[in-house]
């Protein structure tokens, strides 16, 4: 912890209770790097003089982190944070604390992989074995995410609504218990689409292709479909941060340079 902690680890009224602020606080620390692998957490009476909890708000909020993998705690041994490679990356809270008001190309990349993985074998199996109840909720869902196209009006929870009824039209419950998983990477890079010009919008005729290759039964072109909509996810996501980046870029140059830049005016 830094000599910031009292100020970083302020708990404000929110909808979570207290344990759960105080594990997302310290579970975003670890997850963005501030606090690392074998890092010790501060002990317990200097965190409760910290943040004015209780100590049993304390020890609450310290067994949720241990329940996704991001720290140990032992007698005498105190709270460190274990190896990355024991944090449960894929349960949503931890995607929330990586990828709320956080943007890690990186990782972000990383999240597409994942959606590559499970997405276009879903569209696939959903075009190949679906019922037809089930392909039917993939056109209600197009059409809610048409309608939010136009309005501006809950865009990304109709588009979060679309993924998943096509992930449970696959008519696996395996694969469907993966759908908080596809939730929460939507939400997380879903955002791209809306500030790209033209907003999700443009992507609109990439999830009809997904839906009509998908009733049409043809599990190729579906499992197509939905690999150009991701991969397309993934173009307004880099086109974003780069002009984010140049911007930003611009901006921090000296006057000079800035007058020298060719897209000055």
């Amino acid at each position: 912890m830094t000599k910031d902690d009292p100020k970083t680890l302020s708990l404000r009224v929110t909808r979570d209770d207290l344990p759960t602020q105080l594990a997302n606080l310290i579970g975003r620390r670890i997850l963005n790097g501030e606090l690392r692998s074998g890092d010790q957490l501060p002990p317990e009476s200097d965190l409760l003089a910290q943040t004015g909890v209780s100590r049993t708000t304390m020890r609450e909020a310290i067994k949720l982190l241990v329940s996704k993998g991001l720290v140990e705690a032992r007698p005498k041994f105190g709270t460190r944070v274990r190896p990355s490679s024991d944090w449960s990356l894929l349960d949503p809270t931890v995607l929330r604390w990586q990828f709320d008001n956080r943007d890690d190309l990186k990782e972000l990349l990383l999240l597409f992989e994942v959606r590559r993985l499970i997405e276009p074998e879903a569209a696939a199996l959903a075009a190949s074995r679906g019922s037809d109840p089930k392909r039917a909720a993939i056109g209600h869902a197009y059409v809610a995410l048409e309608d939010s196209s136009r309005s501006q009006i809950n865009l990304i929870e109709a588009d979060v609504g679309f993924h998943l009824a096509v992930l449970n039209a696959a008519e696996n419950k395996y694969l469907m218990s993966l759908g908080t998983v596809i939730e929460m990477a939507i939400k997380s890079t879903a955002r791209f689409s809306r500030m790209r010009p033209g907003g999700l919008k443009h992507a609109l005729p990439l999830h009809r292709s997904v839906y009509e290759s998908i009733v049409a039964k043809r599990p190729e072109v579906a499992r197509a479909h939905m690999r150009a909509l991701i991969d397309d996810a993934q173009e307004d996501m880099r086109m974003v941060l780069e002009r984010r980046e140049t911007d930003l870029g611009y901006a921090a140059a000296p006057p000079d340079k800035r007058h020298n830049s060719p897209s000055a005016t």
